[in-house]
């Protein structure tokens, strides 16, 4: 089942974790980090590559191209972590790897791309020393932490961090919400629950009972010989096609949601209706009050998701012996 979560998720299961922390003790970094700003990422990555080959291609004509220091040093950085690391696996036996070289540098701090390309190439071949014992070990970063120019030189002093990649399928973490142990539902009513498809209700109308609870059942009562209307009517609509944690599953065979994703696409629709929307559109003093979750295929006829549809307005009040009860048609 392929499911998407809002950052919220991951940020109330770390809470715990940040809570204990001392709120006084200020967050560690790296003074000396280099953030060169104005140039395309990709472009700036792009164009050190060319430079490379031309080095490679032509080694004894030196060119006069210059970068500055923090262009160079960016360069460098980045194009090895883009190269040679792989951040998004789990690795364990995490040890780190420290060393420094040297880079001339004018009184402008221009560096030339010869030596660039050539500081780029003995940081490769240490950071081949921390991995050559072990062929299983694998570099997970590596960053520039500190320089010092002295005498048309720049003392270049990095810092990596190295692991043993391993198979590791970290435990999913689940949001609290209103859904217990038996709320594990099909995807869209009437498919019942996925134990017991005789309940005439599934995921999507279970999360909009909820929803309308928490956002709509506790709007507060009109006073007495007042009456509640909404005005200036909006419309949203919004599925997990374009929203991260909305249900969204392109496994046809399983449909089942277990009551841990019941909680999580609960809070991410919670979060859409009762700020992302709101904020993003302006609408103060607007309400919701209509919500609809409905269970549908996509379009493209390739996955299932909700398609959540919610009318919001601007709540006011009105006196009943003037504009009387709401009639029936």
């Amino acid at each position: 089942m392929k499911n998407h979560f809002l950052s919220i998720a991951t940020l109330c299961c770390a809470a715990f974790v940040l809570g204990a922390c001392s709120k006084d003790k200020a967050i560690e970094t790296n003074t000396d980090v280099v953030v060169v700003q104005g140039n395309d990422p990709i472009e700036r990555l792009r164009t050190f590559r060319k430079q490379m080959e031309e080095v490679k291609a032509h080694p004894d004509a030196k060119s006069e191209v210059t970068l500055s220091l923090e262009e160079a040093l960016w360069d460098i950085e980045n194009t090895f972590n883009l190269t040679y690391t792989d951040a998004e696996h789990y690795y364990s036996q995490i040890t780190e790897h420290q060393f420094s070289l040297y880079l001339p540098v004018d009184e402008q701090e221009q560096v030339s791309v010869y030596d660039a390309v050539s500081l780029y190439s003995e940081t490769v071949e240490q950071a081949r020393e921390a991995v050559d014992s072990r062929s299983n070990r694998e570099f997970i970063t590596l960053s520039i932490s500190s320089t010092e120019v002295v005498n048309g030189t720049v003392r270049v002093d990095f810092t990596g961090k190295v692991g043993e990649r391993t198979a590791y399928n970290p435990p999913q973490c689940h949001l609290d919400g209103p859904f217990g142990p038996d709320d594990n539902w099909m995807f869209a009513a009437p498919l019942g629950k996925c134990d017991d498809p005789d309940i005439p209700s599934g995921a999507d109308e279970q999360l909009q009972e909820k929803l309308f609870d928490t956002l709509i059942g506790i709007l507060p009562d009109a006073n007495p010989g007042y009456r509640n209307i909404y005005v200036n009517r909006v419309v949203f609509m919004f599925d997990g096609t374009n929203v991260p944690g909305i249900y969204y599953n392109t496994d046809m065979d399983h449909l089942c949601i277990t009551n841990g994703f019941m909680n999580d696409h609960f809070h991410a629709e919670y979060q859409m209706i009762a700020y992302t929307i709101p904020e993003l559109y302006h609408l103060t003093g607007y309400s919701p009050l209509s919500i609809e979750v409905k269970g549908e295929i996509t379009d493209d006829q390739n996955a299932v998701t909700h398609k959540n549809t919610i009318y919001y307005g601007q709540r006011l009040q009105v006196k009943t012996d003037e504009f009387g009860e709401v009639n029936a048609l």
